[in-house]
């Protein structure tokens, strides 16, 4: 199973042996399930306000949760996708933060809770829930059995803590030290309640930028195949007969709407329409407009990810694309956001305040002529 993680956040200081046991963990879950060994799981680790707008804005509630799972397929039986030599599964985002808490307050510290939430955000990839009663019993079920075989279930907590023996499970890769420090760490005194609370205003600024960035650099990887197929397919339908260079471009809107384009060359150069202002024009003639246009992927074959003309990034700055995929036909992706592709851009407001002092310019002339009149 390959297993594509990444620490994006700084509050919380991961032991290295809490990463290689959530990885045990997942392998547990694949071998428990028999899925494929060529299977990819996405697993990042974000502080609270990054899952926070994530949360917000893919369920629809505004507060910090624990995990969360972005499945490239949905259904108990899952149907893996991908080339030959991959399956991709899906993403799992889990805040640090949040693993600290929930160790802490469970008293079985950050290593067995990290690798719990892993596990669980495993499972919702495989298509568990735990909606019903029914199924959050066979859920339950299945998170003991893979934690099981690292001597980390429920039950084996629940009898090593009868024995007196809360650390029996050391050989595990638990942190010793950690775990003891968690136990300890009830200090509610007024002195390290508002070392906290300065601690997080100081980061507040830092946290919130990043998270804005973070934000507009994750986008399910359901999403990112959807747009990529699409952006390939009508990629076949460029017209490129001088430069022999077909691109292809799919853009989603933030209605769920998908539309494509392609390059489109001519024997006068000048009048050749790129794919990316194709996809965004067909949009705009079906309606939509600046601030509706969420994501779009571009195209080519190239040696790395292609990217934009001059051109093309003002025209997608204009219409306000946050999030644009840079991609090429063997499936590298590159997500990067609109100050990146175009910093310093000329926007719609620098023209406006051109205008609006112009006009207001011509009335007072029209005001002396009419006096001097």
């Amino acid at each position: 199973m390959v297993i594509k993680f990444s620490d994006d956040q700084d509050m919380i200081k991961i032991p290295a042996s809490a990463v290689t046991l959530l990885k045990k963990g997942l392998r547990a879950v694949a071998k428990l399930h028999k899925l494929p060994a060529r299977t990819e799981v996405s697993v990042t680790l974000v502080n609270d306000e990054v899952i926070r707008v994530l949360n917000k804005n893919y369920r629809g509630i505004d507060q910090p949760t624990d995990v969360l799972s972005f499945a490239l397929d949905e259904g108990e039986d899952v149907l893996l996708t991908g080339g030959p030599e991959e399956h991709l599964l899906g993403d799992i985002i889990i805040s640090a933060e949040a693993a600290v808490r929930q160790g802490k307050a469970y008293g079985h510290g950050l290593n067995r809770e990290l690798v719990y939430l892993g596990v669980h955000s495993m499972l919702h990839l495989l298509g568990y829930d735990h909606m019903q009663k029914a199924a959050k019993i066979k859920m339950r079920a299945a998170e003991e059995e893979a934690l099981a075989t690292l001597n980390l279930s429920q039950a084996q907590l629940d009898a090593a803590e009868a024995r007196q023996d809360p650390l029996h499970f050391a050989d595990t890769l638990i942190d010793k030290e950690l775990v003891t420090k968690a136990r300890l760490a009830e200090d509610t005194t007024a002195v390290a309640v508002a070392k906290r609370q300065a601690s997080r205003e100081k980061d507040a600024g830092k946290s919130k930028g990043a998270a804005r960035q973070t934000e507009k650099k994750t986008i399910p990887e359901k999403t990112l195949q959807r747009l990529l197929k699409a952006a390939l397919k009508v990629r076949e339908n460029a017209y490129a007969p001088y430069s022999h260079f077909q691109v292809g471009a799919a853009l989603l809107t933030s209605a769920g709407k998908l539309f494509t384009g392609c390059n489109v060359e001519n024997s006068a150069f000048g009048l050749t329409v790129c794919a990316e202002q194709n996809a965004i024009h067909t949009a705009v003639a079906a309606g939509y407009g600046p601030g509706q246009l969420d994501i779009l992927l571009v195209a080519a074959d190239t040696e790395q990810v292609t990217s934009c003309c001059g051109a093309c990034r003002q025209v997608i700055a204009e219409f306000g694309i946050e999030r644009i995929v840079l991609a090429n036909t063997q499936g590298r992706m590159q997500i990067v956001t609109l100050d990146e592709l175009l910093p310093s851009r000329f926007k719609a407001k620098d023209f406006l305040n051109r205008a609006k002092r112009r006009n207001k310019f011509i009335k007072q002339g029209s005001e002396r002529i009419d006096i001097d009149v």
